[in-house]
C-alpha cells in the first residue's frame, strides 16, 4: 500500500520505518524544511526531560556519545541519524492542506516549493506534532500599554533577553520552568506566576535516576488506570482500589521528601515560598510530569525566584496584575502557557468537528484510530515515558489491523470503549489541551493491551523478578514485529479493553 505520514518527528519517523517492515511504500511529509518536529523549534539551553537511554528507536542506537539529558543539539543529530539509516523519503517543505477520500484510500492535497498539487494515497497516518502548532494565548486588559515584552518561550533565541530585567514567567510546565531557571543569574529579579502548582519530578529517587525507577512494572502497575489488563493487577485493583491511592500518597511523600519542598531547616519566609509550589493534588491526578531543574527549588527557598500562587489578570503600564490583587513590576512577561489543542485543519471534517466539540482532544481507539474514519490512523498520539517505542508497538499494531489479523470492533462499539478512556481521565487527571493523547505513567498498561491483541508476550524480561523490579528499556520491544510475523495466523478479535 502507499502510506502518507504526515510529520518527521520522532513519531513519524517511528511510523514509516515501521509500516516500511510490511511491505508499505511511505512518504513523511514536512511543512518546513526540516526534520525533528518541535526539536526544531526549541528554545537555547532546553534538554530532553527524558534520558537518552529511553528515547531511542528499539533497532537503532545513538550512534554517538550523548549526555544523559541530551541537548536539542544531539537530539537533532540523532533524528538525522535515523533519516539516514531507515532511508526514509521525507517531502520537505509539503504542507498538507486537506485530505479528500476517494474510494480506496485519500487525495492529499499539498502547498510544495513547485505549487499546489494532489497526490494519492490508499492509507494516512497523521504524526504532526502537538508542540509544533499555536502557542497558547490569553486576553489581558491594559496589554497594549504595558511598555515591557511579553513573549512566548519560542520568542526566545539568546538568553540575554532576561539580563538585568525584571522577569515574570507565567505557567508550571517545563518550559515555564525552564525560563524561570535560566533567567535566575541573568535577571535582577524573577517571578513565577502560576494557577496551580504542578508535581516536579526529581531525577533521583531513592538512589536511582527517576527514569530507571519509573519504568519498571513495580512503579506502574500500582497507578490508577482505566485499564488493568493483567490479571493480578486488575483483581488487586477491583478488591482493593484503596491501594493506588495509597501508592500515589506514598510517591507525593518521596517526592517531596527527595525534592525539599516540606523540608523544615527553611526559616518562616522561605517555608511560605515552598508552600506556594507545593502541589495540593494526588501525584497520580498528573499526567504530564516535569523533570524539575536541579536549582529550581533552592532558587525559590533563597528568594531568587518569588513565586506568585495566583492566574495573571492584566497589565499596568509598568507592572502584571495578578488575580490576587498584587502586581509584579517587570520589564519582560514570558508567557509560557503551553499549546492550544492541536487544530490540525487538513482533517476530515468528522475529526475536525471532535476537536471542535473536545477542549482535550480528539478521542482515538487505541490512541490510533478514529472510530468513524476509515484508512486514517495516528502516530504518537499516546504520550508516554517511552514514547518512540510505544509509537513503534502501535504501528505493528496498525500493520496487524491493516493485514487482517487484528479483527475490530464496529465503529459504535469503538466510540463507546473510547468515551470510557475519556470520560475516566476527566475525572481523575487534571486538564490538559492533549490529555486525550497522553497515556504517561500507565504505558505499560497501554502497550500491554496492543501486544497482547498482536499475540505477543507483553511481559518482555526473562523471569518474574526482573519483569517487576528491572528498568524497562527500548530494546525490550525491539523484537516485536518479528514476533508478530512468527505468530501471525487466524485473525482475532480485538480484546474487549478500553484504551
Amino acid at each position: 500500500m502507499k502510506i502518507a505520514v504526515i510529520g518527521s518527528g520522532v513519531s513519524g519517523i517511528a511510523a514509516a520505518k515501521t509500516l516500511m517492515k510490511f511491505g508499505h511504500e511511505v512518504v513523511l511529509f514536512e511543512r518546513s524544511d526540516v526534520a525533528g518536529g518541535v526539536w526544531a523549534l526549541t528554545y537555547p539551553d532546553v534538554r530532553l526531560q527524558n534520558i537518552g537511554d529511553h528515547y531511542r528507536f528499539t533497532d537503532f542506537d545513538w550512534p554517538f556519545p550523548h549526555d544523559q539529558h541530551p541537548t536539542a543539539e544531539q537530539v537533532m543529530r540523532y533524528i538525522r541519524a535515523a533519516i539516514e539509516h531507515y532511508k526514509l523519503d521525507i517531502r520537505f517543505r509539503h504542507n498538507v492542506t486537506g485530505l479528500r477520500e476517494t474510494a480506496d484510500g485519500w487525495m492529499v492535497d499539498l502547498e510544495t516549493p513547485e505549487g499546489k498539487r494532489s497526490d494519492a494515497f490508499g492509507y494516512v497516518v497523521v504524526a504532526a506534532g502537538h508542540y509544533t502548532h499555536e502557542k497558547a494565548d490569553i486576553a489581558l486588559p491594559g496589554r497594549e500599554t504595558f511598555k515591557g515584552q511579553v513573549i512566548t518561550e519560542r520568542d526566545i533565541r539568546d538568553l540575554g533577553v532576561f539580563d538585568g530585567k525584571r522577569v515574570a514567567v507565567v505557567g508550571f510546565g517545563k518550559s515555564a520552568i525552564d525560563m524561570t531557571v535560566f533567567a535566575v543569574g541573568r535577571a535582577s529579579e524573577v517571578h513565577h506566576v502560576f494557577r496551580e502548582p504542578r508535581w516536579l519530578m526529581p531525577k533521583k529517587m531513592l538512589g536511582r535516576h527517576i527514569a530507571y525507577m519509573s519504568s519498571a512494572r513495580m512503579s506502574t502497575m500500582y497507578n490508577a488506570s482505566w485499564v488493568h489488563p493483567g490479571r493480578f493487577e486488575a483483581m488487586m485493583h477491583k478488591r482493593s482500589p484503596s491501594t493506588a491511592k495509597g501508592y500515589a500518597a506514598m510517591v507525593g511523600f518521596l517526592v517531596r521528601l527527595q525534592t525539599g519542598i516540606s523540608a523544615l531547616r527553611f526559616d518562616r519566609k522561605a517555608r511560605a515560598r515552598m508552600k506556594l509550589v507545593n502541589p495540593r493534588d494526588s501525584v497520580s491526578m498528573q499526567l504530564r510530569g516535569t523533570l524539575a531543574p536541579d536549582t529550581y527549588y533552592a532558587s525559590v527557598a533563597s528568594g531568587r525566584i518569588e513565586p506568585h500562587h495566583a492566574s495573571a489578570a492584566g497589565f499596568s503600564a509598568d507592572a502584571l496584575l495578578l488575580s490576587d490583587g498584587t502586581s509584579v513590576a517587570a520589564d519582560v512577561v514570558v508567557l509560557a502557557i503551553g499549546f492550544e489543542t492541536p487544530k490540525l485543519p487538513f482533517l476530515p471534517d468528522v475529526i475536525r468537528a471532535d476537536i471542535a466539540a473536545n477542549n482535550d482532544g480528539v478521542q482515538l481507539y487505541r490512541h490510533v484510530l478514529h472510530p468513524h474514519v476509515k484508512r486514517l490512523a495516528f502516530a504518537g498520539f499516546a504520550h508516554n515515558p517511552f514514547h518512540i517505542p510505544g509509537t513503534e508497538v502501535s504501528m505493528v499494531w496498525l500493520g496487524a489491523v491493516l493485514n487482517g489479523d487484528i479483527v475490530l470492533p464496529s465503529p459504535a462499539a469503538m466510540a463507546a470503549s473510547t468515551i470510557k478512556v475519556r470520560d475516566w481521565k476527566r475525572a481523575n487527571t487534571l486538564f490538559e489541551p492533549t490529555r486525550a493523547y497522553w497515556v504517561s505513567n500507565r504505558f505499560h498498561q497501554y502497550l500491554d493491551v496492543l501486544l497482547m491483541e498482536l499475540g505477543i508476550k507483553p511481559n518482555r524480561k526473562s523471569n518474574p523478578l526482573s519483569e517487576f523490579f528491572a528498568a524497562y528499556a527500548p530494546e525490550d520491544y525491539a523484537g516485536v514485529f518479528d514476533e508478530y510475523r512468527q505468530k501471525r495466523g487466524t485473525p482475532r478479535p480485538a480484546l474487549p479493553f478500553d484504551t
